[in-house]
């Protein structure tokens, strides 16, 4: 298929400020037509059907390899559709970026990636990234352009005028954002109001960070809520099995209205210690990993 844009921007959420959207908006100003959500997505769109439209439409896919990245799961499925086009197609489609990882972390991740030519980004700025890509993602602007001129392609004018239009989609996307922490919405659906739903019926939005509401009123809450529960707000309840293998179960019973909106599995324990312990990490994990 034709390809729209000449580059599409995988990334984790978190490396989102720092250093993505610089570098979305320096290669926007080197004329580059580069597929990321803060430009392209517009309200009513599906965010999934976009996404696909965007790997499949982009002659390259910078992949932004951090910490958070390979911790997440959306960020992983772009990252096996710009793997499966660079099989299909016989050529080189991902361009890796290094982002506070090491050759150990990615090896660990993707061996594949670990082999990979990759831009390291210690003592770089965002702008300077973006003009090392260019040569490989428009090798024609790079050639008609002195090195002194693309730096001076990344300021003045045109480049403020860019950071409005962000602010504009910013406001614009902000219903497909998690209102505390940013996360993308992964999913919106119509539930129907039936008898056997303990929620009713209406509009119902989950976000990747695990907060979820039902016509804006929330039913799990986002970890980075002021209201999300602490410990302190469950009680650790130890009850006998009758599974001598594991002859205690845990349960997290919420002691408060907001910890009502956060439900927990029960932890299994071959002691009352050990079963508390479980139940404990359990909390921790999904409030860390979250």
């Amino acid at each position: 298929m034709p390809k729209e844009w000449d580059v599409f921007i995988s990334h984790a959420t978190e490396d989102k400020d720092d250093f993505v959207r610089p570098l979305a908006q320096s290669l926007a100003q080197l004329d580059v037509k580069v597929w990321y959500d803060e430009f392209t997505l517009r309200i009513g769109d599906s965010l999934s059907r976009s996404i696909d439209k965007g790997l499949a439409g982009s002659r390259y896919g910078i992949v932004v390899i951090s910490p958070s990245f390979i911790q997440k799961q959306w960020p992983e499925r772009e990252l096996r559709g710009l793997v499966a086009r660079e099989i299909e197609e016989e050529q080189k489609v991902i361009l890796p970026i290094w982002l506070g990882v090491t050759k150990q972390d990615v090896l660990n991740f993707s061996p594949p990636l670990a082999d990979s030519i990759a831009i390291r980004t210690e003592g770089m700025t965002a702008e300077e990234v973006a003009i090392s890509l260019l040569k490989t993602i428009r090798p024609d602007i790079y050639k008609d352009h002195p090195r002194a001129e693309l730096e001076k392609m990344l300021t003045g004018q045109a480049l403020q005028d860019l950071q409005e239009e962000l602010e504009y989609v910013r406001d614009e996307l902000a219903e497909y954002q998690c209102p505390f922490c940013k996360a993308p919405l992964i999913e919106r659906t119509e539930v129907p109001a039936e008898p056997e739903n303990q929620f009713g019926g209406g509009t119902v939005e989950h976000f990747e960070c695990g907060f979820w509401n039902m016509d804006g009123k929330p039913y799990s809450l986002c970890p980075h809520d002021p209201l999300y529960p602490k410990l302190e707000e469950y009680e650790i309840v130890i009850r006998p099995t009758k599974d001598e293998r594991f002859p205690c179960r845990a349960f997290l019973e919420p002691g408060t209205e907001n910890a009502k909106r956060l439900r927990f599995d029960s932890e299994l324990g071959h002691t009352e210690e050990e079963a508390r312990n479980r139940i404990i990490e359990r909390f921790n994990f999904r409030k860390r990993v979250r």
